[in-house]
């Protein structure tokens, strides 16, 4: 009887499991670096490369270090039919591809590519590798079927219409869609319609696994991303809290601003900043408890019920009985921000800045730090892409220990020469973009700051400044930012489109005028706007962290000190 009933409450509780199960996504490694930044079909061969077909950048494999690109250009125009790629597909060492101009077959021996010839000249839509180890084809109103060394064995017409998926079921036997969803099945070597049958088992979506078992997907339009179904914790406690997470807190826990920063005591009410005061959520109720607590970054409880509240400024305040105290003996004299607050099992403080750790014991007075800019042996976690490791395994750990100088062999002497020559090349490489970006810098400090312009003026005058038509692109680049302001996800990739160029072409030019990258030029004109911003003296700290782009409140008052050299509340324009 008692196992009657295990196996009925099993039974009741697997659904509603099932249904609590959660995709969480996944961004994949080295988007940046392809060559596109359309990505139309992603899949993991066997080895555990990904391979991506794009939009216009032909295809990419990534190792996990570095991507490898094979697409027709100058040197090479008949290397793929079209360098838009729009299905993949594995047949032990060989990579089929589907283009908008025939299909390829790429041989990951050699990395050579030849041409499929029967398919002609028009696009494929569909590749997949039968259980037999057959491709199957589809192009031009036709379906393909070739060997498994590439050898055309049947082409099968289907009609006047267009295929564009490709299926092979449990069974071994193949179907295909039509663009208008009409449903195929091939039968004694004819593609017949079906109308009635039609397996529940068969999914047409473009969607491939990794060696994880979690899913690949590219949606058609130039986004591809990978799909968990581990369920994620947006927030826990010590948690370092992102926008993007913070959101998701407000909409679940339905508060009425966004947090910047969450606590719960052990009567399980729900203590948040918003920035501007400290709230309680209780019983569905939210009621503001300090209304004059603001920038409050970090937040956490001790074992004794005693809230601590760090800031961005470094500044730590307890809240305990009613009453709420500036803690000066563990606040932070340099005003490093403190972006991550936690209780350990002995009920002490760790106070995460970016540059060290703390530890405080509330009860006996005591404080540790410990700097993570020590000298010393460090643990590095390693990420790559071997014969015998895939980038979605666990990371694996190598000690990196300083190695004794040798000079007892001539290749050393020879190695360590060239090794004092590139440094010098790079050095001077340094020194030139060093003076390109102090002379930006220096314009983007004048247009915040017009009390120094005589001086940016002056400073300016020694240094060659950029020919007409230079100042006038870097004008437009700027507006185009600057139009952008308050999108946190606006990319290098928005601006070269914006600027109509390549990013390479813009990463060129924005660091020839100015001595910086793109990411650092965008970064720049946000700070400049926020400086604008706090001389208005019209909103807090965290929403102008916010209107300008930054994801986080503590990232925004590090990247403002490194450029202006004063915390943003020390800042007076």
């Amino acid at each position: 009887m008692k196992v009657r009933i295990t196996f009925l409450l099993l039974s009741l509780l697997l659904p509603l499991c099932v249904a609590a199960q959660v995709y969480r996504r996944l961004e994949l490694p080295n988007r940046e670096l392809l060559s596109s930044e359309k990505v139309l079909y992603v899949m993991q061969d066997r080895e555990g490369f990904l391979w991506y077909g794009t939009d216009g950048g032909g295809i990419c494999r990534d190792d996990g270090r570095q991507v490898d690109v094979f697409r027709s250009d100058a040197e090479h125009p008949d290397l793929l039919g079209s360098n838009t790629v729009v299905c993949l597909a594995e047949s032990g060492y060989r990579i089929i591809i589907g283009t908008t101009h025939g299909a390829n077959v790429l041989d990951k021996r050699d990395y050579s590519i030849q041409r499929l010839t029967a398919v002609d000249d028009k696009r494929v839509d569909d590749i997949i590798v039968a259980s037999n180890g057959h491709w199957w084809l589809t192009a031009n109103k036709k379906v393909y079927e070739y060997s498994s060394d590439g050898t055309l064995l049947h082409t099968y017409p289907v009609g006047d219409k267009y295929i564009f998926r490709l299926r092979e079921d449990e069974h071994g036997q193949i179907w295909c869609m039509e663009w208008e969803g009409g449903k195929l099945r091939l039968d004694n070597g004819h593609f017949l319609p079906i109308s009635s049958e039609w397996p529940d088992s068969i999914n047409f979506n473009r969607v491939t696994t990794d060696n994880q078992g979690r899913l690949l997907v590219s949606d058609g339009f130039g986004d591809c991303y990978a799909l968990s179904t581990k369920k994620q914790k947006q927030w826990f406690q010590g948690k370092i809290l992102t926008r993007e997470a913070a959101d998701s807190v407000r909409a679940a826990w339905k508060l009425a601003m966004r947090p910047t920063a969450i606590a719960i005591s052990r009567k399980g009410d729900r203590w948040f900043s918003t920035g501007k005061d400290i709230r309680r959520m209780r019983a569905g109720s939210e009621e503001i408890i300090l209304p004059d607590m603001k920038d409050v970054s970090a937040m956490a409880f001790t074992p004794d019920g005693t809230l601590w509240m760090g800031t961005i400024y470094g500044q730590l305040y307890r809240y305990h009985n009613g009453k709420a105290e500036a803690d000066d003996y563990s606040t932070n004299e340099y005003g490093d921000g403190i972006i991550a607050m936690s209780v350990d099992s002995l009920g002490r403080l760790v106070l995460v800045s970016d540059g060290y750790t703390r530890l405080y014991d509330t009860r006996r007075h005591t404080l540790r730090q410990q700097s993570r800019e020590s000298n010393g042996t460090y643990c590095i976690e390693l990420q790559e892409t071997m014969p015998d490791e895939r980038w979605s395994q666990p990371n694996r750990k190598e000690v990196v220990e300083k190695l004794p100088a040798s000079f007892t062999s001539w290749w050393m002497c020879c190695v360590y020469a060239l090794s004092a020559f590139c440094l010098c090349m790079l050095v001077a490489y340094t020194l030139v973009l060093r003076r390109q970006r102090k002379r930006f810098m220096e314009q983007m400090r004048t247009f915040t700051n017009p009390d120094r312009e005589e001086a940016a003026k002056d400073a300016s005058q020694s240094m060659p400044s950029p020919s007409a038509a230079d100042d006038e692109w870097l004008k437009k680049a700027i507006s185009q930012v600057e139009d952008n302001m308050s999108d946190e996800t606006y990319t290098v990739e928005q601006l070269s489109s914006d600027m109509c160029m390549s990013r390479m072409t813009l990463y060129r030019k924005i660091q020839s005028l100015t001595g910086q990258k793109p990411t650092e030029f965008i970064r720049t004109i946000r700070l400049r706007r926020a400086a604008e911003l706090i001389r208005e003296r019209k909103l807090t700290i965290t929403e102008i962290s916010y209107a300008t782009g930054f994801s986080s409140v503590s990232y925004f008052s590090r990247c403002f000190r490194n450029m202006f050299g004063v915390p943003p509340t020390h800042f007076n324009g």
